[in-house]
């Protein structure tokens, strides 16, 4: 069994788009906007106060979180994006890989960065946090703003 759409005879041997992949893909967008409309004014403010707070140390390791958490969750919405036109269980692999994925990465970068003296990991550490939560959060106000059905039948 193929996670491809089989070709529409009646369009001439083209691709035939499934219904859920209109769906997914505004989902996609709904997700990335507001989350992006979340995170970065965290992200901004986690910095700012970072320097404040931190100095120069709390200044870079709050970049490199904020960095590290919005290019994480950049991923996510590309993953759901580039597994749309694949059936919805694949849609939904996608979106748990991207998940697992997203979650181990910033375990490594926690734990290989928790005794730096490159910069403040606690800057680091809860610049990321802040901005992944955030992130999140404006992952799942976007989806239930977008109103997309849930099921395409």
């Amino acid at each position: 069994m193929s996670s491809e759409i089989p070709p529409d005879d009646t369009a001439g041997g083209a691709p035939a788009q499934a219904p859920h992949v209109k769906t997914v893909l505004k989902l996609a967008k709904a997700m990335q906007r507001t989350a992006v409309l979340v995170a970065v004014p965290l992200a901004v403010i986690a910095v700012v106060l970072s320097a404040v707070l931190r100095g120069t140390g709390g200044l870079i390791g709050s970049l490199i979180g904020a960095v590290l958490g919005l290019a994480l969750g950049f991923i996510g919405t590309a993953v759901m994006r580039g597994t749309a036109q694949t059936t919805p269980a694949g849609v939904m692999i996608g979106a748990m890989t991207s998940f697992a994925g997203k979650f181990v990465v910033l375990l490594v970068f926690l734990l290989v960065f928790r005794d730096t003296t490159l910069f403040d990991n606690r800057t680091f550490a809860f610049t990321l946090l802040a901005v992944t939560l955030g992130w999140v959060a404006g992952e799942v106000v976007g989806f239930i703003r977008a109103k997309a059905p849930s099921v395409d039948v």
